[in-house]
């Protein structure tokens, strides 16, 4: 009998083990809430802009309003009793508005206003007079109108 050996080779692979770190629970509850927090405040900002461009939607989709042209902005003929007590020249057209400011001015500038209720003031002889007082009397400036409109007639349109 003969005696042999017989060699075998044992090759060796190193196989390399990649360990991928699987997060712990808390780690993946943080990042989810870290998520909700951001696609939470995504959606109010969305929100937000929703509203925004509905309103300026609206407000672009109404009508216009057309301001109403009354007598108060139209230039009137004013006797000359109350352009004389204005200061103005005669033939001086104002509207209503105007005139009814210009003698306002004048009773605040004189001090005829009523101490502790600035609303109301007694008009002066001069005044009284324009006014067509007989017994001169504390008035609202609200009253003044009717006062005064006697004083204005309209500018007659040449059509």
């Amino acid at each position: 009998m003969t005696d042999s050996t017989e060699t075998t080779t044992v090759e060796t692979t190193t196989v390399e083990t990649t360990t991928v770190e699987t997060p712990t629970i808390e780690e993946q509850f943080r990042e989810i809430c870290e998520e909700l927090t951001g696609m939470s405040s995504n959606a109010r900002t969305l929100q937000t802009r929703v509203k925004d461009l509905h309103r300026s939607y609206k407000q672009a989709c109404k009508p216009k309003k057309v301001k109403k042209h009354t007598v108060m902005h139209d230039p009137m003929n004013i006797s000359s009793e109350l352009l004389k007590y204005l200061g103005k020249d005669a033939g001086t057209k104002l509207s209503k508005s105007e005139a009814m400011k210009l003698v306002s001015t004048s009773v605040r500038e004189g001090g005829l206003q009523n101490v502790e209720n600035m609303r109301q003031f007694t008009p002066n002889k001069k005044l009284g007079k324009v006014l067509n007082m007989t017994p001169i009397k504390t008035i609202t400036f609200v009253e003044l109108n009717k006062y005064l409109s006697h004083h204005f007639s309209p500018v007659e349109s040449s059509v």
